[in-house]
């Protein structure tokens, strides 16, 4: 009697599936003996003491796309940047410059031909002046629930900076009910707005309460 034919199916080597985390960077420095001659800084506690946290767990994955917002009809305008007017401003939008008038001193932002002194109003008289260093205070402001933000209330208002000059500046890491006329502010580099048919990242200044200490 012959056997019962067998067959042998060859072993199939399964491939788990990849696991998908957050993860994290590491950031690895060393220090030398030359940190001692650095001018006083804000420091990582400095900037850990400013912080403003954000525990809403909805928020987080919004700001990191990983959710789809219902935006609303007021974020459906077209974001195009015209870079050849952004390359022409660029002092002004990335650092932030204004001008001072070489006649009478008065600052403003944005530089001008004409200075806004109404007893000066020299013509080409303005010299370059940044105001990305300079701190002003809370002149007015408003809580606004109706425009799209994706921190909403968008919080904006009147910066009336301490050497002169004046701005109307979105604000940021400050909570609505910290918001007070004379309140101090400092001056922080942040995306405007993103436009995301071309993927383009915009960037301006925004006003953030001053910092409290040094580290």
């Amino acid at each position: 009697m012959r056997p019962w034919p067998t067959t042998s199916t060859p072993s199939v080597a399964r491939r788990a599936p990849p696991i998908r985390c957050q993860g994290a960077d590491v950031l690895l420095f060393e220090v030398t003996d030359a940190i001692a001659d650095l001018p006083a800084r804000l420091g990582v506690k400095g900037h850990l003491a400013r912080r403003k946290e954000e525990t809403n767990y909805s928020k987080f994955l919004a700001f990191n796309d990983t959710i789809e917002l219902e935006r609303g009809m007021r974020a459906e305008a077209d974001k195009q940047t015209a870079l050849s007017a952004l390359w022409r401003n660029r002092a002004t939008v990335t650092s932030f410059v204004g001008g001072k008038c070489s006649k009478c001193g008065t600052l403003q932002f944005p530089k001008t031909r004409v200075c806004v002194n109404p007893n000066c109003t020299a013509i080409d008289t303005q010299e370059p002046e940044p105001f990305a260093a300079k701190t002003g205070k809370i002149n007015s402001y408003t809580a606004d629930r109706l425009t799209y933000s994706p921190d909403p209330p968008a919080c904006y208002g009147m910066i009336q900076f301490e050497e002169g000059g004046r701005w109307m500046m979105d604000f940021t890491d400050v909570d609505e009910k910290d918001l007070a006329v004379g309140h101090p502010m400092r001056m922080m580099f942040r995306v405007k707005d993103i436009d995301s048919q071309r993927g383009f990242r915009r960037y301006f200044w925004k006003a953030a309460p001053a910092a409290t200490g040094r580290a």
